[in-house]
């Protein structure tokens, strides 16, 4: 993924429901599609790392500052 738009193209194609966040599923299925290379147990530490607040829903600005920092 290059570009925002790439991934925010990317995030809104797995934001199923349409409310600009993604759950759980969502998240994982996402990750498998960008290829991060993250087991089970590692994409369900990294959500609940982005969840801070514990809602069990990431919003697009969450999930590409944990990106950008994933992909150094």
């Amino acid at each position: 993924m290059g570009s925002h738009q790439d991934l925010d193209e990317a995030f809104a194609g797995y934001d199923s429901d349409g409310n600009g966040r993604i759950d759980r599923d969502e998240f994982g299925r996402l990750l498998e599609s960008l290829g991060a290379g993250l087991g089970e147990p590692e994409a369900t530490a990294a959500f609940r790392d982005i969840d801070q607040n514990g809602d069990g829903g990431i919003g697009l600005d969450e999930f590409r500052a944990w990106w950008k920092v994933q992909r150094r």
